[in-house]
This record gives C-alpha cells, structure tokens and sequence, in this order.
C-alpha cells in the first residue's frame, strides 16, 4: 500500500529535491529555514560555495585538520540512515566513531569510496536539547518525523512520531524495530508524548521507561513544539509537488532544525507509534478531496495510465503532468 500512495501522491519530476540532500539543504537555506551546516562534500562536484573533496587522500588531510573533527558523514542519496557515522576524534592514525567503535584512518575513508552515489555530505553535528539528552541518556538526536499534507487552504500536520535514540547508533532510526530504539506518537496539538512502543510483533512493549535513565516517557513535551509546527508548515511551502511528505526534526537547544524531508516517508512508523491504520479518516477526506480516492482500488496499469498520460483525463492537464499537480 506504501508503494501505490507513493506512486498517487509523489510527484516524479519532483523527487529529486529529496533524493538528493545537498539539493535540498540549498532549496532550504534559499529560503532561509534552518539546516545544518555542510562543511564540506566528498566525491560529488557540487557548486564552489561548498568544499569539494576530490580525492581519498585529500579526504585523510581533511580530517587531519585540528578543526574538522568532529564531523557528521551522510550520503547525499542515502536512505533510513544507512551509513551515517559521527567521526569524533583522531589519535595519531586512528579514528574514533560515535557507536564507540574505531578504526585506521585510511580505512575509514577506503569504506565510504564503496557505496558513493551523490557523494558524501561532511556536515555539523547536532545535539540534543538538554531536557531530550536527559530522558534519553545520550546527546545524540532523538528527531521527531513529522507527516504533512497539502490542502487548497495550505499545509497541515497529521502524525508526528518521535524517534527516541538510545545512543548506541550515530541515527535514531527504527529500522523495522532492529535498531533497538523507541517510538512514541505525539499529540500534534500539545507536542506531548501519548503512547511509546520498543520493538515489533509479538516483541512490541507498549509504554516502557527509558532502558537506560528509566523514566517514563508518556507525557513528556517536546520543547520548542510551537516552533516546529510553525517550521514545517513554512518548509511545506517550497515543495509543492509533495502532497504527503515526512520531515524529520532535530530538536536542539537553539531551536527545531530540518534533517531532512522525504517525498514520503515510512507509514510503519506511525502505525507502529499510534496503533492505528495510517489511512484514517481525516486521510481518507483528503484523498476524496483531490479526486485520488478511486486511483486506490485500481489495478496498477490502469493507475499508471491515468498517472503518467499526456493530459489528466479528471483535470484536462495537457502536457507530461502527474495527475495531482496543482499549476
């Protein structure tokens, strides 16, 4: 189901704006929403404005520099996390990582020359707003994923799911319920936590305190949640081919700041978090509202037929539109 809300909600020729995350951080930081910081981009020719590192060696002089670490890695076209690592510190050739562990140098950078794409992003590393780093026992981000929808009468948020990181990864991500760390659903008017769950299936705990501070966590506020609504509802605004994206939000002690936005995002999450199906009623409007409703129960040719054609046969668009595109 997933795949055929994708397929209806996610425009093609928009994609990229989120595939690729320095395109995105340079959309955001034109439009002056806070991301963080770039520092530099390893094997990926990128504009002038930002370091470029061509070469393996030039990658080990880098981080050999007193003031580069520590720094963040994060591939430009990565998904759910995968290879993300916190690069802390460096004693004579060895490299310390933020999961505890270490290797040499050289094959730390050898590594990342494995699964390029877009190129790596070099970027600041964030912490955790000091009353998150208190419940959770680590200043690593714990985020909050947030889904919007576009309306005719502008964004509006209808999940927010806050990924709490136990610090034993460099990301909060689920990953399914392997990676250990917690989920809870978000009362999106208060920015309080109402449910949390660890695990999947059979495994799943419902409500549990905190493995390693042991405190409950229901009822905890997010800080700054006025603010984060306030910010994705902006950031909506410039990707206007996304009709249900999901953002993810660092919550640090300077305020919200975007990590980053998919063209749509994990329902799984929610589900997990709120207990419940994520094609709800309020969803279901929004769908009839667009005229995509019935785009559900088709079979999948005819629903790329209608999707991709020259021309919306419901809209009259002419041209190679996606049938949701409002201009």
């Amino acid at each position: 189901m997933q795949r055929v809300l994708i397929e209806i909600l996610a425009d093609e020729y928009s994609k990229f704006l989120s595939i690729d995350k320095v395109t995105m951080y340079f959309l955001f930081r034109g439009c002056g929403l806070p991301t963080p910081e770039i520092r530099a981009i390893y094997k990926s020719h990128r504009p002038s404005a930002i370091l470029n590192i061509s070469h393996r060696q030039d990658l080990e002089d880098y981080l050999r520099e007193p003031e580069s670490l520590p720094i963040y890695f994060k591939q430009s076209s990565g998904s759910y996390g995968h290879g993300n690592v916190l690069a802390q510190r460096l004693d004579g050739d060895i490299l310390h990582l933020g999961t505890g562990s270490s290797q040499p140098l050289k094959d730390f950078c050898n590594s990342l020359d494995e699964k390029i794409k877009l190129g790596w992003i070099l970027q600041q590393p964030l912490t955790a707003h000091p009353k998150i780093a208190e419940i959770s026992g680590t200043e690593k981000i714990s985020g909050v994923r947030i889904h919007t929808l576009l309306l005719d009468s502008g964004p509006q948020i209808i999940r927010a799911i806050f990924k709490i990181n136990l610090g034993n990864l460099d990301s909060d991500n689920f990953e399914h319920g392997v990676s250990g760390n917690l989920l809870a659903s978000v009362d999106i008017e208060t920015g309080k936590l109402t449910r949390v769950i660890s695990g999947i299936g059979l495994s799943q705990v419902q409500n549990p305190v905190h493995p390693k501070t042991k405190r409950d966590l229901v009822g905890f506020q997010l800080p700054y949640w006025s603010e984060i609504v306030e910010l994705v509802l902006e950031a909506h605004l410039a990707f206007p081919g996304y009709l249900c994206p999901g953002w993810d939000i660092a919550i640090c002690e300077s305020g919200p700041t975007i990590l980053e936005l998919t063209y749509f995002g994990d329902i799984d999450l929610s589900q997990h978090s709120y207990r419940r199906g994520f094609l709800d009623s309020k969803f279901m409007t929004f769908m009839r509202d667009r005229d995509l409703e019935k785009m559900l129960y088709m079979k999948r040719k005819r629903r790329q037929e209608l999707l991709t054609s020259y021309g919306s046969e419901i809209k009259g668009h002419l041209g190679m539109t996606r049938h949701h595109w409002q201009w």
